[in-house]
């Protein structure tokens, strides 16, 4: 529930900037895409786990989720139950979260908020 919160959160804080504080639609449109595009990579990888299939890789979903499409990856994580259970898997998705959270920031602060 924490991570839902989280990713729903940060979407709404997206759209809270872009309205208000002019954040770039590009932006916007990067992350939502992206969270969308994840979100789809979970849903086939634990499609393809239950038929048996060929999976796609760890590094594929953690990439994906690192460059922006986090939001979608732990809303995928708590919508399929997939994902949730490897504590290296989860590790890294975390830091990927806060390297990638962490450049936003930087850039909120520096070029949004002209500081």
């Amino acid at each position: 529930m924490f991570s839902k919160t989280i990713a729903i959160l940060f979407l709404f804080i997206l759209v809270f900037l872009f309205i208000n504080k002019g954040l770039h639609r590009l932006i916007l449109v990067e992350y939502f895409t992206l969270s969308v595009f994840t979100f789809l990579l979970y849903a086939i990888d634990k499609n393809n786990a239950i038929k048996g299939r060929r999976r796609i890789s760890e590094k594929t979903l953690q990439i994906s989720a690192a460059l922006g499409g986090w939001p979608g990856a732990l809303l995928a994580q708590q919508a399929f139950r997939h994902k949730t259970q490897k504590r290296s898997f989860i590790w890294v998705l975390w830091l990927g979260i806060l390297i990638n959270t962490g450049v936003f920031a930087y850039f909120l602060y520096s070029v949004v908020f002209g500081l």
